[in-house]
């Protein structure tokens, strides 16, 4: 339980003060569709990300299809970008929609709650991956002049992958140099197959006699 109260914490950390997130769906032909949407209609529960939605929007029939999404953050001046892949779908519990609503959502939705239109967006997370480089300019062109010196990309900033359905510590990328790699199995060859005992005798009887 405080392992995944820590990765929480370090999510929201990173998610803290961005202020648009782009919300990519699989659309209708099978292809990325992407949208902006304001970090000020989410909140990160340490598993589930929420946004209050137009019902019959089109990323919401976009879902329905295919679940899977993908919510990608990123602040320039903090020089920390954010990744989150996961399952998305429709939710219009009325007990939520008050937990979460607040007055200045009416900027989006004049009805209010009451907004027959109104819906969450509930979005289960299952990996975060994050990028955490140093925040000043004088700090980011350092880095970057240490890192071509030495060949360490970690001095640009921290790169990990957090799996919220895992019990285990965040782990390198794949592109990284010092990743684990999946080993393969061993392919076992297939024997050779014996030949019944019938043939083999007729193959010697054969052989002595074209040697008469």
């Amino acid at each position: 339980m405080a392992a995944s109260n820590k990765k929480s914490e370090t999510i929201a950390k990173l998610l803290e003060n961005i202020d648009v997130a782009m919300f990519t769906t699989i659309g209708a032909d099978g292809y990325l569709v992407s949208r902006p949407l304001s970090t000020q209609k989410a909140s990160f529960d340490g598993e589930r990300v929420w946004f209050f939605v137009e019902a019959d929007s089109p990323k919401v029939a976009e879902i329905r299809r295919n679940k899977k999404v993908n919510l990608a953050y990123a602040s320039k001046d903090k020089n920390t970008y954010v990744s989150l892949a996961g399952d998305a779908r429709a939710n219009r519990d009325k007990d939520k929609i008050d937990e979460l609503w607040s007055d200045a959502y009416k900027a989006y939705f004049p009805k209010g709650k009451a907004d027959p239109n109104l819906a969450l967006l509930e979005v289960q997370v299952r990996t975060v991956e994050y990028w955490d480089g140093p925040g000043s300019w004088i700090g980011k062109a350092v880095s970057f002049a240490i890192a071509r010196i030495t060949k360490n990309e970690e001095v640009m900033g921290e790169n990990r992958i957090i799996d919220l359905k895992k019990a285990s510590k965040p782990r390198l990328p794949p592109s990284h140099k010092n990743a684990k790699r999946p080993t393969k199995a061993p392919t076992k060859k297939s024997p050779a197959k014996k030949r019944p005992a019938a043939k083999k005798a007729a193959k010697r009887a054969g052989k002595r006699a074209s040697a008469r």
